[in-house]
C-alpha cells in the first residue's frame, strides 16, 4: 500500500502518485550584470533556496534594480517552490524551498528555478517543505539531472520526477508542522553553539594577559596581582620515555584529535617501542600548520596514558602548582604561543619543526594555582556544554531524517 511507515492517528488513505509536472510550471530565472546588483527589490538568490527548506521576505537580504516588466516577468508569490539549478556536484543538485509568506515585488536569480502551480495547489506549504527533500526524492533528483563541468538540473528534468502525497491536506499541515517544530529547535541549537563558541574565543583572548601586559582584561573575583613570568624550563621537561610494549595499538594518541585511534595495523610490534610515551598531562608539538595556527601548536593530552609516533616531542609538567585544564587552553591558545612558536621553530614545507633548546628558554605569564584551577574549571564547563549541545543537535539531525525516511512514501 502507498501509505507511510509512521503516519499520525486518524488518517487512513492511500497516498497518490504523481509527476511534479501534474501540478506546477517551471520557470527560469533572472539574469543581469553585476551593476544592477546590490540595492533595489529584494530577490530569492541561490543561497537563500540552498540553505534553507523555506522562505520568508524577511530573510532575502539580495537586491537588484529591475523596471516594472521585469519584476512581473520573474515575481514571486507565496506558494513558489524553487529548486537550485546547479551545483559543483550532483549531492547537491535541485535543493527545494518554499515561499511562506506574501511578498511584494519579489523576483528570483537565474541560478534557481521556480515551480508555480498550474492551477489549484494540491500541497499546503508546509508539507511542500518537505516532500521534495525526502531520500527518495533526492535520489531521483540526482539520477535524472546531468554532469559535466557543473550538475545542472532543468524544469524540464524537475516535471518528470515522481512523488507521492496524501490528498488531505490537514495529514499535510500536520506532517509539515512536525517537521518545522524540529527545525525551529535545530536552529535554536545551532545558534546556541554558535554563540558559545563566540563566548569561548572571546573568553580566550579576554582571560589571559595580551603581548605587553601582566594581567588579563577579564578576572574572576578575589585575585588580583601581576602574572608571573616563568620559563618553560621550570614548567615542563622533554620526556625521552619510550615505549616498552606496556602499551598496544589501543592506545596509539591521535595528537592532532587527542583520541585514541582505532583499527590501527601494525606488521611488527616491535616497532612500537619507537612511540614515546605520553602521560595524562603531558603535552606534544603537532607541527602541522594551519590558517589558526601557522606555526604549529602544542596539545595537551587529556584523555589518559597512552603513546605517540616518535616524530612528536614530548614534554612533562614538572610543577607541584599545575592545573592540567588551564594548561590545555593555555598551552594551546594561539594569542599566547604565536609569538613564542616564531621564535623557537623551524620552517619546511609543510610542517613547522620544534626547536627544544629556545623552547625551554622562552617566557609565558602563569597566574597562582588557585587562580589557574579558575580558569581551567570555566573552559572545561564551556567545552562541556558546546559538546553536549553539539550532541543533541547530531540527534535532531537523526531524528529529522528518520522521519524524513518514515512519514513520507
Amino acid at each position: 500500500m502507498n501509505v507511510p511507515e509512521l503516519r499520525f492517528k486518524g488518517f487512513k488513505q492511500e497516498w497518490d502518485f504523481c509527476s511534479v509536472g501534474d501540478f506546477y510550471y517551471f520557470k527560469n530565472g533572472l539574469n543581469k550584470g553585476k551593476e544592477f546588483f546590490g540595492y533595489g527589490t529584494p530577490i530569492v538568490n541561490f543561497t537563500d533556496v540552498f540553505n534553507n527548506r523555506g522562505l520568508t521576505s524577511d530573510i532575502l537580504k539580495g537586491r537588484v534594480s529591475l523596471s516594472k516588466k521585469e519584476i512581473s516577468s520573474f515575481e514571486v508569490k507565496k506558494g513558489d517552490i524553487f529548486f537550485t539549478r546547479t551545483s559543483e556536484t550532483l549531492e547537491e543538485i535541485g535543493y527545494p524551498s518554499v515561499m511562506l509568506d506574501e511578498s511584494n515585488d519579489t523576483v528570483f536569480s537565474g541560478f534557481v528555478l521556480r515551480g508555480r502551480a498550474i492551477n489549484e495547489d494540491p500541497l499546503s506549504d508546509l508539507f511542500k517543505k518537505y516532500v521534495f527533500f525526502t531520500n527518495d526524492f533526492r535520489k531521483e533528483m540526482i539520477r535524472k539531472s546531468s554532469m559535466t563541468t557543473r550538475a545542472l538540473t532543468s524544469g524540464t528534468s524537475i516535471k518528470k520526477m515522481e512523488f507521492y502525497f496524501p490528498e488531505n491536506k490537514m495529514e499535510q499541515e500536520k506532517i509539515g508542522i512536525f517537521h518545522s517544530i524540529i527545525d525551529k529547535e535545530i536552529i535554536f541549537i545551532t545558534t546556541r553553539i554558535k554563540l558559545l563558541k563566540q563566548v569561548k574565543a572571546a573568553s580566550l583572548q579576554s582571560m589571559f594577559p595580551q603581548e605587553g601586559e601582566t594581567v588579563p582584561k577579564v578576572r574572576f573575583k578575589g585575585f588580583e596581582g601581576e602574572w608571573e613570568e616563568k620559563s618553560f624550563s621550570a614548567l615542563y621537561k622533554k620526556s625521552i620515555i619510550k615505549n616498552d610494549l606496556t602499551f598496544g595499538t589501543d592506545k596509539i594518541i591521535s595528537v592532532a584529535n587527542m583520541y585514541y585511534l582505532t583499527n590501527v595495523n601494525v606488521s611488527d610490534l616491535e616497532y612500537l617501542k619507537t612511540y614515546n610515551i605520553m602521560k595524562l598531562g603531558d603535552i606534544a608539538f603537532e607541527g602541522n600548520k594551519s590558517k589558526r595556527f601557522l606555526h604549529g601548536r602544542f596539545v595537551e593530552n587529556t584523555i589518559g596514558d597512552g603513546i605517540v609516533s616518535h616524530v612528536f616531542v614530548v614534554f612533562h609538567p614538572i610543577s607541584a602548582e599545575h592545573d592540567i585544564n588551564y594548561w590545555k587552553y593555555a598551552i594551546n591558545n594561539e594569542n599566547i604561543m604565536r609569538n613564542v612558536l616564531i621564535r623557537c621553530t623551524k620552517s619546511s614545507t609543510m610542517m613547522t619543526d620544534l626547536v627544544v633548546d629556545d623552547f625551554l628558554k622562552e617566557t609565558i605569564l602563569v597566574p597562582t594555582y588557585a587562580e589557574q584551577q579558575k580558569i581551567g574549571a570555566y573552559f572545561r564547563n564551556l567545552d562541556r556544554q558546546i559538546s553536549l549541545q553539539t550532541q543533541r543537535l547530531e540527534k535532531l539531525k537523526q531524528i529529522k531524517a528518520a522521519c524524513l525516511d518514515k512519514m513520507f512514501v
